[in-house]
This record gives structure tokens, sequence and C-alpha cells, in this order.
């Protein structure tokens, strides 16, 4: 995918009684009035009993609800490995098979046994039995099953590893640890790319990236993402953490060369200086050889 259509791609796209008694005289009178009494007596405790049914139904369809998402979550990411990294480069895994988990987290705490939600609850709870009787552990929490977005700790995007299973979070946590090195690297730094139409630049700070594009004929582009990497895919996110696009990326030994891949085709950035980057715009019609005016 050429670098316009990744753009236009990104800014495009760009979660509850009292009985009566009976006289000979009054007789009918009183019958009358004890069949309404009845009647009126059978009415409430008919009311009683729907609002009973209905709260028992109300209970069920929630009850119903919460086994549903679990069932959902449980489908989704059964023998699924999720790996994040937040901005102070703290990496973390989270396998999952159907009743399964197991975390991992770069600082060598760590957590295995069965996992449990609540609708409602963002926490996701560890227990050490299969009952979920017995709690060992609580994180924040929430998965979006429809959008596949899972956020740990209120602020870190997990992106799901299809390379890696359940059973590989050890491995795949010392796979981020190089991963950290190469974002906490990237921050702060400035990078220039071309192709046969346009040209871009790209600027990478704590967890947004931004990008702005010229085209061959002048026209300038831009947006600004939430990104995450892991150690093979570089992932932009909307405001709201939906996954817009995910890019393979290398970087060259010395770092002054960065290559994002997308739907087989690559464009390799160079770093540039902060004094470039503050006259970006300026920079970027000079590469493609364009008067400012232009536009």
């Amino acid at each position: 995918m050429k670098l316009r259509k990744m753009l236009a791609w990104l800014t495009a796209m760009a979660m509850l009684g009292t009985a009566a008694l009976a006289t000979g005289c009054g007789s009918e009178e009183t019958s009358s009035s004890k069949a309404e009494t009845s009647a009126a007596e059978t009415e409430e405790a008919a009311d009683a009993d729907n609002a009973e049914v209905d709260e028992l139904a109300e209970d069920d369809a929630e009850s119903g609800s919460v086994d549903d998402e679990t069932a959902a979550y449980a489908d989704a990411l059964a023998g699924t490995l999720w790996l994040g990294m937040d901005t102070e480069y703290n990496c973390y895994a989270m396998g999952f098979n159907e009743e399964e988990i197991v975390f991992e987290a770069d600082d060598g705490s760590s957590a295995s046994g069965y996992w449990g939600v609540t609708a409602g609850d963002p926490t996701i709870y560890i227990f050490d039995d299969a009952e979920l009787t017995n709690q060992i552990a609580s994180i924040p929490w929430s998965y979006d099953v429809e959008n596949d977005v899972m956020i740990l700790n209120n602020n870190v995007i997990m992106a799901q590893a299809d390379n890696y299973s359940f059973s590989d979070a050890a491995t795949a946590m010392q796979e981020m640890a190089t991963a950290a090195k190469v974002q906490e690297y990237l921050q702060g730094t400035y990078w220039v790319g071309t192709d046969d139409t346009s040209a871009s630049a790209i600027s990478m700070s704590s967890d947004t990236l931004e990008i702005i594009e010229l085209s061959q004929d002048g026209t300038l582009d831009q947006g600004s993402f939430l990104w995450s990497m892991d150690y093979d895919t570089l992932n932009a996110y909307d405001e709201n953490y939906n996954l817009l696009a995910s890019f393979g990326w290398d970087i060259s030994e010395d770092g002054s060369e960065l290559q994002l891949t997308n739907d087989g085709e690559s464009i390799v950035y160079t770093q540039v200086s902060e004094e470039d980057a503050n006259a970006v715009v300026e920079y970027l019609y000079s590469v493609m050889g364009l008067e400012e005016s232009a536009e």
C-alpha cells in the first residue's frame, strides 16, 4: 500500500386484608363483598406473583448477560496472547485459553490460574481454582470483543500477537524487551520517507504518532494517532483505541533508517534532525522539489 493510501486509510478510520362477617339478612351483599374482596386479593396476589416472576426473569436475564459475555470472551480469547507496553517502556504479556490465564511483566511479576470477568466491572480476576473461589490477583482491564480492543491498567494498549499463543508468554516477553528498547529510542524522533508520488514526515513522542504527507500535486494531509509496538508490529489507533492499521517494522543497526511495511509494500524513512522537523512542511516541499506556494 502506498504511503498516501496508508495515510488516507488512517485518517478516514480516523463503550444497564380485613375479612367481613356474614349475617342472615345481608348474605347476598356479603357474598358480593366477599367475591369482590376475593377478586381484589387474587389480583393483588397475581400482581405480586407477576412482579416476582418479572424480577426473577430480570435476574436471570442479567445473569444470562454476564454468562453470555463471559462465553463471548472465552470464545474470542481462547488460544491468544496479547502484548503491550506503557509509556515507561514496561512490557506486559497476557495469554488465554478457554479457562486459564497467564500474565507476565518484565519487572519479574507474573500470575497464572483461572480467569473471570463480570459485566460492568472493568476488572479481570485471576483465581487459583477452576471454580473461581480463591482470588489471587486482579487487574484493571477492558476488552471490546467486537472491535478486538484490549486495554490493560487503564492505559496500556494490548495488541494480539499472532505468532504466539497462550503457552508462549514467557518467550514473547523476551522479544518484547527488544521492542521496548526500540520504542524508547523512537521517542522524540522525526522521520522522512518518499515514494514515487509523495513525501511524508513522522514524529513519535510518548504514545502519539503524527504524520504529515505531501503529495506530488502539492496537497498536504496530516493525522495524529495513538501507537504501540511489539517485537515485529507497529500499530496505529484512533482516540478510542480502535485499531486502524498495523505495519511490520525494522530499524537499521545505527538507528538512522526505519522501515514500515504494509500489504507487502515497504517505505524506508530516514531520521532527520529536530531543526529540520521544526520546519517540516518546508522540508517536505524541498524533498519533493515543489514550491510551498504550489498549494
